[in-house]
């Protein structure tokens, strides 16, 4: 079975450890999945990866589509190994990041999930298939957790009224908890769409930490220094009114950004509630752009930490980026969002051992310096 060049020993050691998942035909069918995974092609295709390792496409179909594996089996060993690991255990500074990706499918006619709706990777709407996933981030690592594919609601006989409907905030839910049942994490970010008062509000209630960001149309109730009330302000007001009635409080903060380099911001902090929620928040406000690509000229960053500094606000939040780039290394190097199968079930299959591949599963295995040769070479 030896079809590379080279790191075949350190690959199957790596592979032997879900030997209990599969029957010993299907150990044989998922290896050569994995191998196939690393190989280079224009375009990945199950078809492809039968060729790449010599074997009958049919073989390859059926275990993605009709072979009997358990893939929470797999999801447990995988993280299993990950936690044992001192350099890819999680740590102490570390978040539980949740987000969602798209994978476009514009020809997609027979594709289940694959409908017309927002795709972040292309910053609009598109057919393609979503999923919502859970990484850890920390300063110094991150790798995916889990991704669970999300069918929108026309999916379903009845829409939203289906109960077997799940919508992404219950999705995220459902991910937070299994997460929290199996990695230690001291809180958890994401960006501004799921900062819904549902979601906080389960975040707050099971004791954890939450950092977001909130968008544009979002109330806050607090106090206004005009009307000598409370009330509910929307961002854009809250902005005039800090810079014309809280300048004096306003301070500059120094942090990091994603690409290491060091920016001096004007931020403005305080304590509030959102409308509709009770859960009590610090509010941080950056005063300008994070970039010069950025396309909004503010942003209110929030907290159920009270005593958090804007810095350590600021800096937590960002760690939400680390679950972007677990998702671009998946696309990127192991064909994430290049599948032919069209049942949801074989597609959650396919991004499950594409997951599987990333290299914080494999540097468990696998010295750092064989790592950097991401590719492996098939003869």
């Amino acid at each position: 079975m030896s079809i590379f060049q080279t790191n075949i020993p350190l690959l199957n050691k790596f592979l032997t450890h879900f030997a209990s998942c599969f029957s010993k035909k299907q150990m044989a069918m998922f290896t050569l999945v994995i191998y196939a995974l690393f190989k280079d092609y224009k375009r990945n295709s199950l078809d492809a990866m039968a060729k790449a390792t010599h074997t009958d496409y049919q073989k390859f179909q059926y275990f993605f589509s009709d072979s009997k594996w358990d893939i929470q089996a797999i999801k447990r060993t995988r993280l299993e190994i990950i936690q044992k690991q001192r350099t890819t255990a999680p740590t102490k500074d570390g978040l539980l990041a949740i987000d969602d990706t798209g994978c476009p499918k514009p020809f997609a006619k027979k594709t289940e999930g694959a409908k017309w709706q927002y795709c972040g990777p292309l910053k609009r709407e598109e057919v393609c298939n979503v999923g919502v996933g859970a990484a850890f981030v920390s300063p110094s690592k991150h790798f995916p957790i889990d991704i669970i594919p999300y069918l929108p609601a026309k999916e379903f006989p009845r829409g939203k009224n289906n109960p077997l409907f799940k919508d992404k905030i219950q999705i995220a839910l459902e991910l937070f908890h299994s997460c929290s049942k199996t990695i230690d994490f001291p809180g958890t970010v994401f960006d501004s769409w799921y900062a819904t008062t549902r979601f906080l509000t389960h975040i707050h209630k099971e004791g954890k930490i939450f950092y977001s960001e909130i968008k544009s149309n979002r109330n806050i109730f607090m106090y206004h220094p005009v009307k000598k009330i409370h009330c509910c302000i929307k961002p854009d007001e809250l902005v005039t009114l800090i810079k014309k009635h809280y300048c004096n409080k306003i301070k500059f903060v120094t942090f990091k950004t994603t690409d290491g380099s060091e920016v001096s911001h004007k931020t403005y902090s305080f304590e509030a509630k959102l409308k509709d929620c009770d859960v009590p928040i610090k509010f941080v406000v950056i005063l300008g752009k994070w970039n010069k690509d950025d396309d909004n000229s503010y942003h209110i960053l929030i907290t159920n930490k009270l005593n958090s500094s804007a810095k350590t606000v600021i800096t937590n939040y960002l760690l939400r980026w680390g679950i972007e780039h677990c998702f671009k290394e998946l696309k990127d190097t192991f064909y994430f969002d290049h599948y032919q199968v069209r049942h949801i079930n074989k597609i959650d299959r396919y991004w499950n051992l594409v997951r599987l591949s990333s290299r914080r599963s494999l540097s468990c295995c696998m010295d750092s310096h064989l790592l950097d040769q991401t590719k492996l070479v098939l003869v």
